[in-house]
């Protein structure tokens, strides 16, 4: 970032949305009007619903460790939630979108929300059913949660050439996201652009509930959820709150490293005009946590750390260093249970009203008791 000074930053905030938008979608891009989400499965439907889609995944790549992993975790507590599985307008040409919305019973005023946004999995074959590990102790703190299909992937991915993705490519060729990304990059679009226009309609719809407070709503996600957060926060200031893991990093060195990245990733022509910090430091100053690993393969440390110093440098100039957070840790592409654990503490601090004994910040040494954030003009 060049600017120094905060007007600067302010002028320069407006136009890299302008161009963005520009590289993302070619332009602003109306998204439909406001309706409910439609109901399709609810309580023991849902939950069976969810398990079907692991239990098959599971089948079909019998050597990924995944689909085991998921279909054996279960939250070590009592559920407090009820869940749906429910349908909303989707990118336009494409399957509406399907989501699970889980909120905490017995709500006694608006809740803070939660959009909860997935990773890959192999062949596109997962997505919502993926994120149980971050959503359900979320909702078990009393958020509700909103967790959706990205496009072309879970039950709205292109099934076309199902069959060659998991007896000959193992489910590595990821066709299906293959297949939306290209004719969009012809149209001067791309595929980061449909998912952070999606999880836009998602936040319309989670605004239209009445048990959700809607300014209060945060988003999280890792790996590729983690760069549709960043995405979704920098270009939507309804977006109160993110928390990011495994997606920091830098357009620059990816390619001077030449790092094996997904395509959807890929923004033609962004290093024109930009880079990843940037884009990350239009979410300030709003909270932002980041978690990456310094041995992520595809998220190479000099990128996360040339990044986290432009994100620092730009909350510091919002006055509101307190507001950003990043935690470097010596492993790879995951996440430990101290770091889940950060994340959920982060959410609380900045979405939930004050409350007592709320834990302590132990790297910064500051007080971490949970409170609202205060009133601070986002610059324009």
């Amino acid at each position: 970032m060049n600017t120094t000074t905060l007007p600067a930053w302010q002028q320069r905030r407006r136009e890299l949305r302008r161009i963005l938008w520009d590289l993302l979608t070619a332009g602003p891009m109306k998204r439909p009007k406001v309706v409910k989400p439609r109901t399709l499965f609810r309580g023991v439907a849902a939950e069976r619903r969810l398990r079907d889609m692991l239990q098959k995944y599971a089948r079909q790549f019998p050597r990924d460790s995944f689909g085991p992993r998921m279909l054996n975790y279960r939250f070590p507590g009592p559920v407090t939630w009820d869940t749906s599985i429910v349908s909303y307008p989707g990118w336009p040409g494409e399957p509406p979108q399907r989501a699970v919305l889980r909120v905490p019973r017995n709500l006694k005023e608006p809740a803070p929300a939660i959009l909860c946004v997935h990773g890959h999995a192999v062949g596109c074959q997962l997505g919502k059913e993926t994120i149980e590990e971050w959503a359900l102790p979320l909702t078990a703190r009393g958020f509700v949660t909103l967790a959706p299909d990205a496009v072309r992937f879970g039950e709205r991915r292109d099934r076309t050439l199902e069959t060659a993705e998991i007896r000959d490519w193992k489910g590595m060729s990821f066709y299906s996201e293959r297949l939306l990304a290209m004719p969009l990059a012809l149209e001067g679009k791309c595929m980061l652009g449909a998912m952070t226009w999606e999880n836009m309609c998602a936040v319309d719809v989670l605004r239209t509930l009445p048990f959700v407070d809607p300014k209060r709503i945060g988003c999280i996600g890792g790996s590729m959820g983690g760069i549709q957060t960043y995405y979704l926060a920098a270009m939507d200031d309804r977006i109160q709150c993110a928390v990011t893991a495994c997606s920091t990093h830098s357009f620059r060195v990816w390619g001077r490293e030449e790092t094996l990245a997904a395509l959807f990733c890929y923004i033609p022509h962004v290093l024109r005009y930009t880079d990843a910090g940037e884009i990350f430091s239009l979410i300030a100053p709003r909270p932002l946590l980041c978690i990456d690993g310094a041995r992520d393969g595809f998220f190479p440390v000099e990128g996360v750390r040339r990044t986290s110093a432009e994100i620092k440098q730009t909350y510091r100039l919002c006055r509101a260093l307190d507001r950003f957070r990043h935690i470097i840790h010596r492993g790879g592409h995951d996440v430990g249970k101290e770091h889940t654990t950060a994340a959920w503490e982060w959410m609380e601090r900045w979405l939930k009203p004050a409350r007592p004994g709320a834990g302590a910040d132990v790297e910064n040494g500051a007080d971490y008791r949970a409170r609202p954030p205060k009133p601070r003009p986002i610059p324009d």
